[in-house]
């Protein structure tokens, strides 16, 4: 598909350049206080092609549209775009009007869901008044643990365990179920295609279409690979590794964990171990959909690949600097640490810091505008925070009572509900 003038990458303007370039210039990543003015309406990236006034297309995801302006990413680049509503096709100017009705009519259209260790889970109409708070204990580190949730074919699926698999699933987020099926504890989920694929903290991977029906498809064999590096590295015994979190970009599955342990696959069947990187430490992964990063205690590395691991630490991160957590909201990745400080970065690997805002807690992210705060995963969260600036401000959600959060997710397609008594 050719790529037509009037489709290029976001821009900084010069000065003199004119506020009505068919592409606007890119807005700064430290989200403008305007921002706050846009009645902007959201979705979960909807992939399709779009066209100009003078029949230039592009395939790229719809990400959202606000005060006249269209955002969508180019799915060749993944490079972002926002281009004036006016100068696209009738076709698409009547696409966008009709996805601006379904939000504007707030019905039908999804549901917030948040899960948390102890089993806890709660859900949403708004993403502020959180209701349906179901758990089987305080939130601890157990069985009950739940670390992760996707949500795909009118299901979500959430996934955890401490001595074995942990999985429940609803259509609703009313009614939950909790599955038996087990293959180890449980780190990752993610739907991908039409399918849900659950991944666990020694290497296996599951895969399901409902959520219920499970299968094992791959193992990377975890246990077997630290075996052989002691031997390998003449070492008095293993380095214990767990992998604690999983990501996909382009085909390639990545998982790391303990003591900087990397791995991925791209079909479940030959499995790749990167180097340990230094120094050791836990390693939380996250992925804009072209790459990925990792944090450790305070470091950071990108990889195009899961092999191969360039350094791209911010000059600012010092002895003292614990990072907290590493999200992607869409158009950015964010890394926060303990105190509150964040990095920001379009494409992983040139970081900087954000000067405008704060990030305290444990992050989740919806969407470039939507940002959630809650407590570290073994304790209760007593005041889940939410901020709609880019973290300028942020503003308490009204929760039924103390809850564990480890994750907040947007269930697209999911019917409005009336929570239970």
């Amino acid at each position: 598909m050719e790529n037509f003038s009037s489709f290029r990458p976001q821009k900084k303007r010069g000065a003199g350049e004119s506020d009505s370039a068919t592409v606007l210039a890119p807005m700064k990543r430290h989200f403008l206080p305007l921002l706050i003015l846009f009645l902007a309406v959201a979705a979960h990236a909807e992939v399709r092609t779009w066209t100009n006034g003078q029949g230039a297309s592009i395939e790229a995801e719809f990400l959202r549209q606000a005060d006249g302006i269209v955002t969508i990413r180019r799915i060749a680049d993944r490079q972002t775009f926002e281009i004036p509503i006016a100068t696209l096709s009738e076709a698409d100017r009547n696409w966008l009007a009709k996805q601006a009705e379904g939000s504007a009519a707030g019905s039908g259209t999804g549901i917030y869901i948040a899960v948390g260790n102890g089993a806890h889970r709660m859900s949403s109409l708004d993403g502020i008044t959180w209701t349906n708070h179901e758990f089987l204990d305080k939130p601890a580190h157990d069985q009950n643990d739940l670390k992760a949730m996707a949500v795909g074919n009118g299901v979500c699926v959430v996934v955890g365990g401490f001595s074995k698999s942990n999985i429940f699933t609803t259509s609703d987020g009313v009614n939950w179920e909790k599955n038996p099926f087990n293959m180890g504890v449980l780190s990752g989920v993610i739907f991908h295609g039409d399918r849900f694929l659950a991944f666990g903290e020694s290497g296996k991977v599951g895969a399901s279409k409902d959520g219920q029906e499970w299968e094992i498809i791959g193992d990377a064999k975890l246990r077997d690979h630290q075996n052989a590096e002691k031997e390998k590295l003449g070492l008095d015994e293993v380095i214990k590794s767990n992998i604690r979190r999983w990501r996909e970009a382009n085909g390639i599955f990545v998982g790391a964990g303990d003591n900087c342990i990397l791995v991925s696959t791209k079909d479940f069947q030959d499995w790749t171990f990167a180097e340990r990187l230094e120094p050791q430490s836990r390693l939380f992964i996250e992925s804009d959909g072209a790459g990925f990063v990792v944090h450790g205690d305070r470091t950071l590395h990108h990889s195009t690949d899961g092999v191969t691991w360039t350094e791209v630490t911010p000059a600012e991160v010092d002895e003292k600097t614990r990072f907290q957590s590493l999200v992607h909201d869409g158009e950015r990745y964010l890394v926060n640490d303990r105190n509150g400080r964040a990095w920001e970065s379009a494409d992983g690997q040139e970081w900087e810091l954000v000067e405008d805002a704060t990030f305290p807690g444990t992050l989740a992210t919806l969407r470039p505008d939507l940002y959630y705060s809650f407590e570290t995963y073994w304790k209760y969260t007593e005041d889940l925070k939410r901020s709609t600036d880019g973290g300028r401000t942020w503003e308490s959600c009204e929760i039924p009572a103390p809850a564990g959060v480890t994750n907040v997710i947007f269930a697209e397609g999911f019917p409005a509900f009336e929570a239970k008594p």
